[in-house]
């Protein structure tokens, strides 16, 4: 059923890669998806993708902060060496502060020319230099969001079930991917439109929180990607998962023993597509609509 939509759809879905390293030099690696808008470069992805800048700028004053407390200990001549080194030690540093952090577009490392982030309601647009989009020639069309209806089939595209194990080299300060990851096969999963869910409104009152559900759950590694009809038409962008109680409990065996479970079962949840246009429009992004 969704064939046709899929070749369509796996042209413009690509892998956004997010490299992580911690102050105790754990290394570690994130995936999902976004979305090329347009010939111009623009890009749209669920805001949580880019949540490392922001904890990194957090991280960095935090660091910052605390190696001005240790260097004024150290700098503290008036009391003895083994005093300053057991103040020093005293101060204990966040083992999991960023310091170092990636993303990496399509695996590569694509300059972002400008961002436009909307936390509240999950969605992000970039725009990369148009360069960089040698040979994509098919772009998404955005559903109209006046014409579209619960019980519609749906699917979900984006990159799960991958493991990234990046590495990092510290003289060069670079992330180095590990080899044969590229390139990462595609996942899709169906699912029907079910509802709409209004969270309220944005901290400025300027902007409904509203979001579209799917009857099957988005995978981790496609946070980003589309989610759209049999015809490839974008009717969201897949942000998070919401498992619901289903109210009664099943009765499983375990070593011969009867142990009763809640049972629940989990949803999709994607940003509307009447969010996704306004904000298009908002920022005069380039886009195509199909009616």
């Amino acid at each position: 059923m969704f064939n046709k939509a899929y070749n369509i759809a796996n042209k413009f879905t690509h892998p956004l890669i997010v490299t992580l390293r911690f102050f105790d030099n754990t290394i570690e690696g994130g995936l999902g998806s976004f979305i090329v808008i347009n010939d111009e470069g623009w890009c749209m992805t669920a805001a949580h993708n880019f949540g490392a800048a922001f904890t990194f700028n957090q991280h960095q004053q935090e660091i910052k902060e605390y190696q001005e407390k240790v260097d004024k200990i150290n700098a503290n001549t008036q009391i003895k060496d083994k005093q300053r080194q057991a103040l020093a030690r005293a101060i204990k540093p966040n083992k999991k502060w960023l310091t170092d952090f990636a993303i990496l577009l399509g695996g590569q490392p694509i300059n972002i020319l400008q961002h436009i982030i909307y936390g509240e309601n999950d969605i992000a647009f970039f725009q990369i230099d148009p360069k960089a989009l040698v040979g994509q020639t098919i772009f998404p069309k955005i559903k109209n969001p006046a014409n579209i209806s619960p019980g519609t089939s749906l699917c979900k595209l984006g990159f799960p079930f991958v493991e990234v194990k990046p590495t990092f080299d510290v003289n060069t300060k670079q992330f180095a991917l590990p080899p044969n990851l590229l390139p990462i096969p595609l996942f899709p999963i169906e699912g029907i439109y079910t509802r709409n869910l209004l969270q309220g409104k944005t901290a400025d009152s300027s902007m409904d929180i509203l979001y579209l559900e799917t009857s099957s759950p988005g995978l981790k590694g496609q946070s980003g990607g589309p989610i759209f009809d049999t015809d490839g038409n974008v009717y969201s962008v897949q942000s998070q998962n919401v498992t619901l109680p289903l109210g009664f409990k099943g009765t499983v065996e375990v070593n011969g023993k009867k142990i009763e479970e809640n049972q629940f079962f989990n949803v999709g949840i994607g940003v509307h597509p009447s969010t996704i246009e306004f904000l298009l429009n908002k920022h005069n992004i380039k886009h195509d609509i199909a009616q």
